[in-house]
């Protein structure tokens, strides 16, 4: 006890700490001493840069509102509430529909533009595809030939860029995507999204994925499920090349260049300079420090082919702006295809489970490389990244140096910033956590961007160093603060959350739910984006809201640990999303069901809002199709039917059922009652046989 006092006084205050440098000594004691300036007109303009990716980043949580007034045709995201798995002779029929469609889709259009995505470059059609085209200046040009065919953005940030090639132009082409596209990596790595909802609305869209396909049918797009991919792509590259001549879609003498980065090994560059202080960086954002470092190795990996340097990113607002800013900046983000797939899946904490693969699994932990992971402090302590990575240390025998960035601003930043204020559960109270971490050698604290600085200069020396096999192996934690970006709230119009019929239904619902309650019922929850906006408007404005109270547990897995224990009035809710939120359900139903009475829980599921066409490649979901599995899932743990309650909310048109079904249930005291709020392209529709020949 008395050491952790003396830790805790010695970390107390403004504690300095580097890295060691190459003679031992802590690297910080060499920073000039700095007077306070104004900020000069250079970071004021890059200080605003950052807000607007910041902004962009927010919006892919803001909950949208659909026009109810719209008709829902068209391609849909599958809501897949049981498995649905076609069979051989199924997938035959659906691919023969798709080919018999493309064939006759390619004949007819003045042009085709055939763009591959990352996942899909490991495909022979797509390599040979790529092969076959021409980028000789004078033969074809990429804005005027019919035919084009180029790498997609997300491939780009695999092999290592200074400047990306030119993008391709798809004009009034048929748009044909291989791959899986994603809402979420698109923005992080600034991909042209708006050539989906131009194309789609034209009826020339087309995106293959494993199993599913989006193309027009008929007189609108559609979604074909079940569908042979390999054999739908064959189909495609073999109306191309009956069609004439495909044209490489990033200009002349560009082709070889990118290909051999990713088929093969580019020729070796020289080694790049390390980092050094400089006059310009007066004028520098934050972010502009780590996005130098991230152009230093894309440097070291052109120099060094042969050894693999390579980035992984988290899911996180300060996270996504570093990557955002590399993009912007014309610099590759150095990951692969693990490294798109996280991002891709937006999946938090995800990184860190990267981490203890490339430390502990051979051959990745016998081979040399540099690895570096980036995270936020709310998404690192979902998955122990810090008590994961000490514990790596400690026993260090991987041959790869290995860094892992924490952004630390104490913030749970994208609930608040969709309700314009700040919920306390959502404060992330581990300042003095990450000061006690910086008394490890291993460990640094940069507190300021000189901090900063000097750290991304050292560290670029020791990689220098390590590739010329002057530095053993390491594992290190840099921990970043003071990177804050200037935000406004990404709030929307929120007088038709308030005047919803969801918001209808949970006054009445809750209401009825906290009758004659003394104490305040508690509401569970963690990834909260999908109702955050409703149950804010509810707590603060409603005055049912006021006999509640919000917990949000600081995993998935907690806040459904929580909702299975007493209650102070043996009620709680839970509020999830049908995708984290499900995690640990059973236990907590299990919990619930168990004995002979004294609990009660509602637990209301939320989705998504299907808005634009990057919708049907959502966060957290597989292409096209939206699993709905928690009722189901629940349902596993009931054995009889007075024990549990299951509807469908489908807005206005059965929202008085419902809360009559709902508000029954829970006065005969039944333990486990579950609303699934359905997204809206899931209520008052009709669904029609439609039939389409195979052949």
């Amino acid at each position: 006890m008395a050491d952790a006092k003396k830790a805790a006084k010695a970390s107390a205050g403004v504690k300095r700490k580097g890295l060691a440098d190459a003679d031992g000594n802590d690297s910080f004691k060499s920073i000039p001493e700095k007077k306070p300036r104004a900020q000069s007109e250079a970071q004021k303009a890059r200080e605003a840069q950052m807000s607007e990716l910041a902004r962009e980043y927010m919006e892919q949580y803001a909950a949208g509102k659909a026009m109810e007034d719209k008709p829902f045709v068209g391609a849909q995201p599958l809501l897949l509430r049981k498995p649905q798995i076609a069979t051989v002779e199924e997938t035959e029929r659906y691919t023969a529909v798709a080919c018999r469609t493309l064939e006759k889709l390619i004949a007819a259009a003045p042009g085709v533009h055939v763009r591959i995505g990352d996942d899909a470059k490991q495909s022979k059609e797509a390599r040979a595809l790529l092969e076959a085209s021409t980028d000789e200046e004078g033969v074809d040009d990429k804005d005027t030939s019919p035919l084009l065919v180029s790498v997609a953005r997300d491939t780009m940030h695999t092999v290592p860029h200074l400047e990306f090639p030119p993008p391709a132009p798809t004009g009034k082409r048929l748009l044909i995507y291989i791959g899986t596209p994603s809402r979420y990596l698109s923005m992080c790595i600034k991909s042209q999204r708006g050539r989906f909802d131009t194309a789609y609305e034209q009826d020339r869209l087309v995106i293959l994925c494993r199993g599913v396909c989006m193309l027009p049918l008929g007189a609108q797009e559609q979604n074909i499920f079940g569908v042979d991919e390999d054999a739908v792509f064959k189909t495609i590259c073999r109306s191309l090349k009956a069609k004439g001549q495909i044209c490489w879609g990033h200009g002349p003498n560009t082709k070889a260049k990118l290909l051999t980065a990713m088929y093969g090994y580019p020729e070796h560059q020289p080694m790049p300079p390390t980092l050094t202080h400089s006059a310009k960086h007066d004028d520098m954002h934050t972010m502009d420090y780590l996005v130098d470092y991230l152009k230093y190795l894309n440097q070291v990996q052109m120099a060094r082919p042969q050894e693999p340097v390579k980035n992984w990113y988290d899911t996180g607002l300060l996270v996504s702006v570093l990557t955002g800013a590399a993009a912007t900046a014309g610099v590759s983000i150095l990951t692969d295809s693990d490294g798109l797939g996280i991002l891709r899946d937006a999946s938090i904490g995800h990184i860190i489970s990267k981490l203890n693969q490339m430390v502990t699994v051979e051959p990745y932990s016998t081979s040399r490389g540099v690895y570096n992971f980036w995270i936020g402090d709310g998404a690192c302590r979902l998955n122990g990244g810090v008590e994961l990575t000490m514990h790596l240390i400690e026993n260090y025998k991987a041959k790869s140096m290995t860094t892992l960035f924490i952004f630390n601003n104490e913030k749970w930043a994208i609930e608040d910033n969709l309700v314009a204020g700040t919920f306390e559960e959502h404060h992330l109270y581990n300042k003095g956590f990450y000061e006690l971490l910086q008394e490890h050698d291993n460990v640094v604290m940069c507190s300021n961007d000189g901090e900063l600085c000097q750290t991304m200069s050292l560290l670029s020396q020791r990689v220098d160093k390590y590739m010329k096999g002057e530095m053993p192996p390491s594992l290190n934690i840099v921990v970043i603060r003071g990177c804050e970006v200037n935000m406004p709230p990404v709030l929307g119009d929120i007088e038709p959350i308030k005047n919803s019929s969801e918001m209808a239904m949970m006054c009445n619902i809750f209401g009825k739910f906290a009758e004659g309650c003394q104490h305040k019922i508690p509401i569970y929850g963690c990834s909260a984006f999908e109702y955050i906006q409703y149950l804010h408007i509810f707590l603060e404005e409603m005055p049912e809201g006021k006999k509640f109270q919000y917990v949000c547990g600081r995993t998935d897995i907690q806040a459904a640990h929580m909702c299975g224990m007493k209650q102070p009035e043996g009620k709680c809710i839970l509020m999830i999303n049908d995708v984290f939120g499900i995690n640990s359900i059973g236990e907590s139903v299990r919990s619930i069901l168990t004995g002979f009475g004294g609990k009660q829980c509602l637990v209301m599921i939320w989705h998504p809002t299907l808005i634009k066409v990057i919708d049907h490649f959502h966060l957290h979901r597989p292409p096209m199709v939206w699993p709905n599995l928690g009722p189901e899932l629940m349902k596993y743990y009931v054995r009889k039917e007075p024990d549990a309650v299951f509807v469908d909310f489908a807005g206005a048109q059965n929202s008085e059922r419902v809360c009559a079904k709902v508000n029954t249930a829970l006065e005969e005291g039944t333990p486990l009652v579950c609303v699934n709020v359905l997204p809206e392209q899931e209520r008052a529709f009709v669904s029609l046989d439609i039939r389409v020949k195979t052949g």
